[in-house]
């Protein structure tokens, strides 16, 4: 559960843009991240909060964050009791955000701040989302950008929402669009993927992107197994949200379709006088039967729990409510 610190009273504004940076670990950083911060708001001509989320770091980057916040105007942390990973760092960021955009970055300081004017622009043209794409990135070949173009790819072919850099952390949504989403898991990196289907207007552009000079990298090779199985969560919530029996629904029948194919087989050896697939294919209508009925059961239990949980319309469908008038 996030904390804010330090709990010292501020007055209450409405910014027109909110800066968003998870923080895990980031001690050597913090010093230039706050100096590089402090130059470009200086020449940013739009009110703006920098809102600074402490992911259970177990260094010193909450005490050095603490301090800093004190003399800063517009300045936030929020802290996470434990390291829950950089998509909860960012819900607990976008819970206490005001802006009437949201913009994230990293705390590395290899994204650029001053690309935020540039996404912003884009953003004025009338898109919901302009994502960052970092097409000169200064990693490392092998653990990042290989494996990175490749998820890439495989997130565009599953979602059919094709960006070229799904892993930039450097966005800019609109608030009415992002705040809905119920973020978890690691499912940061298919927000382009999960506000397509709340009817958003996505594009991209070049961003900025330096090479990692202080601290260490969290992320490596480990993190692909994660991807692959939200990518199947991400696949359901974007197709089946507000009717998960659908999907199930479609695993029953393929089930009961093979049951019947399975029980004329059988059928069929018995009136021929086989005995090979006496026992065997037996075996195989109860499992099917068994398998129908469960993936059938599932459906029905799941769709009853998105409607007794009350939330009247999924997350999808509450990003995907504008305003026409009032």
């Amino acid at each position: 559960m996030p904390l804010s610190v330090p709990d010292l009273p501020r007055e209450r504004f409405v910014p027109q843009v909110s800066i968003v940076i998870p923080v895990f670990n980031e001690e050597p950083c913090l010093a230039s991240l706050f100096e590089t911060l402090n130059r470009f708001l200086e020449t940013f001509d739009r009110s703006t909060e920098v809102v600074l989320v402490d992911d259970g770091s177990t260094d010193s980057s909450l005490r050095i964050m603490t301090e800093e916040v004190r003399t800063r105007p517009g300045f936030q942390v929020v802290a996470l009791r434990a390291n829950r990973g950089q998509t909860s760092a960012m819900a607990a960021g976008l819970d206490v955000a005001n802006g009437e955009v949201i913009v994230f970055m990293d705390a590395d300081l290899q994204n650029d701040p001053q690309d935020i004017p540039r996404l912003l622009k884009k953003l004025d043209e009338g898109y919901d989302l302009v994502s960052g794409w970092r097409k000169n990135r200064q990693d490392r070949a092998f653990t990042r950008r290989l494996p990175s173009k490749v998820a890439n790819r495989v997130i565009g072919w599953v979602t059919g929402v094709y960006v070229h850099d799904y892993g930039c952390t450097l966005k800019a949504y609109r608030a009415s669009v992002v705040k809905p989403l119920n973020l978890y898991s690691d499912m940061h990196r298919f927000l382009p993927a999960l506000c397509t289907s709340a009817g958003a207007r996505v594009t991209e552009m070049v961003v900025n992107h330096h090479p990692r000079t202080l601290g260490q990298s969290k992320y490596g090779l480990d993190r692909i197994f994660k991807v692959v199985a939200d990518l199947i969560v991400i696949k359901m919530i974007m197709t089946f949200s507000d009717r998960p029996v659908h999907y199930f629904g479609m695993l029953s029948l393929g089930f009961l379709l093979l049951t019947v194919f399975s029980a004329g087989l059988w059928t069929w050896n018995l009136a021929e006088g086989w005995q090979e697939g006496t026992i065997i294919l037996p075996a195989v209508i109860v499992l099917c039967f068994c398998s129908f009925l469960y993936f059938l059961f599932m459906g029905l239990l799941a769709d009853l729990i998105v409607r007794v949980r009350g939330r009247g319309r999924s997350d999808i469908a509450r990003a995907a409510v504008t305003e026409v008038a009032t």
